[in-house]
């Protein structure tokens, strides 16, 4: 059965980009997600899930925890507010949302922050409501400067980007974060979210 998204998720939650998402966190379970509940359930689906939220959107996460659970879906919740629970060179996937509507500093910063808790071989996976040229080589920029390499953007339907990357072995990211690791939980927190920019509806 195909999964989809709340009817209120455009093009993120459609079918093929959800099923886009699980082709490429296939495996890698636990998946951590920084983005929509629903986001955490839909790959719960098919593996292990732990969506990171922050205090106000605790109750919506909870209910998609319960309806998961009827449901034999392995979906967990956990805040997340100023710092993020996440150790170093431990994540086999992680999912974040959102990265083209950052400026591009901030957007480099933050996956700066959050590419050290990859395991080496882990992806990274951003999702991005957009249909932007612009907005997807400033997503593919940011995931160069933190290091991640394969890198591959999709776009399973129109107005959904998907920017994969894969963490460095873990000699490049001492060499490249260990500074920066040791106080990452400021930028490691999902930034204050700007509305994704608005570069037109169709790709440039």
């Amino acid at each position: 059965m195909a999964v989809k998204g709340p009817l209120l998720s455009g093009a993120l939650g459609s079918a093929p980009t959800l099923a886009a998402v699980l082709r490429w966190t296939e495996g890698r379970a636990p998946v951590v997600v920084l983005g929509p509940p629903w986001l955490g359930d839909a790959i719960a689906t098919a593996g292990r899930a732990l969506v990171l939220v922050e205090p106000e959107a605790r109750p919506i996460a909870l209910r998609a925890r319960r309806r998961a659970h009827k449901q034999n879906r392995a979906l967990d919740v956990a805040l997340a507010g100023a710092e993020l629970p996440l150790g170093r060179s431990v994540l086999p996937a992680l999912v974040v949302e959102n990265v083209g509507g950052l400026q591009p500093d901030e957007a480099a910063r933050w996956l700066a922050a959050l590419a050290p808790c990859l395991r080496p071989g882990g992806r990274l996976i951003a999702a991005d409501a957009t249909s932007s040229t612009t907005a997807a080589a400033r997503v593919a920029g940011a995931f160069l400067s933190a290091a991640l390499t394969e890198i591959v953007q999709e776009w399973p339907r129109d107005g959904a980007l998907l920017t994969i990357g894969v963490a460095p072995t873990s000699s490049v990211i001492e060499a490249r974060f260990e500074a920066r690791f040791e106080a990452r939980f400021a930028d490691a927190a999902p930034p204050d979210r700007t509305p994704p920019t608005t570069e037109g509806s169709s790709r440039e």
